[in-house]
């Protein structure tokens, strides 16, 4: 057990104007504007005996390869353990291509190697700036959302982690709440942070000189109840989660510093279903694409590079994916999943974790795409028969939400004092 440490920051990641946005496929010329200011918050903790990091970026999804890359930027910078770092993307539908996707325009590969390096100098100005603190956490409600595809799985908790300097100010508050972030219009083609811009800005506006941290929860098919709406309902939205998130933070009375950090993580191994054959995946190519820019056709630009797999015999893969769980304490910890996960994921998580607060947080440390249910898998529709496509060649397979919540519940348990 040590006394624990903490440090905060925030860096701004807003790129050009003109830059292509990503996340909604009806997008067909490159950002116009800038709403409001991107940005990735890192917090950075240590207890004389672990240290640990998390990263929440106002992005849609990174790459494995951009997390190797600030992992190890932010190690060589710090002495911190890469592996012990968590960074997540907030999932805005109104962030900056800054990964491979299909059918979202030319990646500009020169200025994600710059958000590389802001984001590992964001903790490493977190770890710069390291006091002693202490760490207590709530559990909020926020009706904001809806399952999209019409299921009774529904998750409305907001999960709240309040760090505090030695004089009882806060140094920040994690928030985590599932709802995906598509509430500013696809059509505007403007840069923003969407809501959870938003919840962070009302918890930076109440407690001067403390930082708001949004972790997306596991929200694959969990939707605002206003999409593609206007500002208007992004400030509405955000300023309830937010709001929610502030009343928590202030009711929380129960505080440790003597802590025992723990870090883990785990390389599941997804298995894949099968891709078309290469004579059927050939007439679908043939057919070709009726598409003004053939680039922004995410489903024929599939099948054409899923033929030359097929060509090769390669039908299907296993798919390894990395599941990281962060323990603050003996009673908070959080579980980092790199994919768009579906609610009930999330929730048996939370109900199988032996912590009395887990937050599961999405597109944590990458994104293979969505992770449904396996009831999802047996009813089709977009998320398990489609999107792939735009994340990779492959469909997991079935039992991919059993795979993880064993994985991370097992974690959970292994951390667990």
């Amino acid at each position: 057990m040590g006394n624990l440490r903490a440090g905060v920051s925030k860096v701004n990641i807003t790129p050009y104007v003109g830059i292509w946005l990503c996340g909604f496929g009806a997008r067909f010329k490159p950002s116009e504007n800038v709403y409001d200011d991107l940005h990735a918050r890192a917090i950075v903790f240590d207890d004389g005996n672990e240290n640990l990091a998390m990263v929440t970026c106002d992005l849609l999804t990174l790459d494995e390869s951009s997390i190797e890359s600030i992992r190890k930027m932010a190690q060589d910078m710090t002495g911190l353990k890469g592996e012990n770092i968590l960074i997540s993307t907030t999932h805005t539908h109104s962030g900056p291509l800054s990964g491979h996707l299909r059918g979202f325009g030319p990646l500009d590969t020169a200025w994600v190697n710059i958000l590389e390096k802001k984001i590992a100098g964001a903790v490493a100005v977190a770890f710069r700036n390291m006091q002693d603190v202490s760490i207590g956490a709530g559990k909020g409600q926020a009706g904001i959302n809806m399952n999209r595809r019409g299921g009774k799985a529904m998750d409305r908790e907001i999960g709240v982690i309040r760090v505090n300097h030695t004089n009882g100010k806060p140094l920040a508050v994690i928030m985590n709440y599932p709802c995906h972030p598509v509430i500013v219009p696809w059509s505007l083609h403007t840069i923003s942070a969407d809501y959870p811009g938003v919840a962070s800005k009302v918890i930076e506006k109440a407690y001067d000189g403390a930082i708001g941290m949004f972790f997306t929860g596991t929200c694959g098919n969990i939707n605002p109840v206003a999409v593609c709406k206007d500002f208007d309902e992004v400030r509405r939205l955000g300023t309830i989660v937010g709001a929610e998130a502030l009343k928590v933070s202030a009711e929380i009375t129960s505080y440790e510093s003597d802590v025992n950090l723990k870090a883990t993580k785990e390389k599941v191994v997804l298995k894949s279903q099968e891709i078309p054959s290469a004579e059927q995946l050939q007439e679908i190519v043939n057919v070709g694409t009726k598409a003004e820019n053939p680039e922004l056709d995410w489903q024929f630009n599939w099948a054409k590079d899923a033929l030359e797999y097929a060509k090769a015999g390669k039908l299907s893969a296993d798919v390894p994916v990395e599941i990281q769980v962060l323990a603050l304490s003996d009673k908070i910890a959080v579980t980092g999943i790199p994919g768009e996960v579906f609610v009930e994921i999330g929730l048996a998580i939370k109900e199988k974790s032996p912590f009395e607060f887990t937050l599961p947080i999405e597109c944590a440390n990458g994104c293979i795409g969505y992770m449904p249910t396996r009831e999802a898998f047996d009813e089709g529709g977009y998320e398990p028969a489609m999107a792939f496509k735009l994340f990779g060649i492959y469909p997991v397979d079935k039992d991919v939400a059993e795979k993880v919540i064993n994985s991370a519940v097992m974690l959970n348990t292994s951390l667990h004092t």
